[in-house]
């Protein structure tokens, strides 16, 4: 027999996992810089951050996901922007991270590098888990 996971289930490993109800530790989002690809073997120390013209991590406070239950149940954040003052370079993807130990929660790699060039450049990020 194989294990299933109910709408309600997820919704509760989700609302857990983000820190919504104030059980565990909110998220930071974070950029990333260095070519590498998620794996399911990953630790946070197989992302290079970003650093310097102006980027900074973004907090997301748990009580500020929004759960939606169903078939898939998703965990959603409204949309972040990262604005620059210079020429960063490449940025792969994001990650993000518990802010109680730092510890890698989930990345993910853009489809191409953004390469930031200019001030005011930005990349914009909704986060969004889902589970089915």
């Amino acid at each position: 027999m194989s294990l299933l996971f109910p709408n309600q289930g997820e919704q509760i490993a989700l609302e857990y996992i983000v820190n919504k109800n104030g059980d565990t530790s909110n998220l930071t989002l974070r950029l990333f810089t260095n070519n590498h690809t998620p794996d399911e073997a990953d630790t946070e120390s197989d992302y290079t951050e970003a650093s310097g013209f102006g980027y900074s991590a973004i907090s997301l406070t748990g009580s500020s996901w929004t759960i939606t239950p169903g078939d898939p149940t998703t965990a959603s954040y409204a949309q972040q922007t990262f604005t620059f003052t210079g020429a960063l370079g490449n940025v792969y993807g994001y990650y993000l991270t518990r802010n109680s130990d730092g510890k890698l929660v989930y990345a993910e790699e853009f489809a191409s590098p953004d390469n930031v060039q200019n001030n005011g450049d930005q990349i914009k990020i909704t986060p969004q888990i889902t589970a089915d």
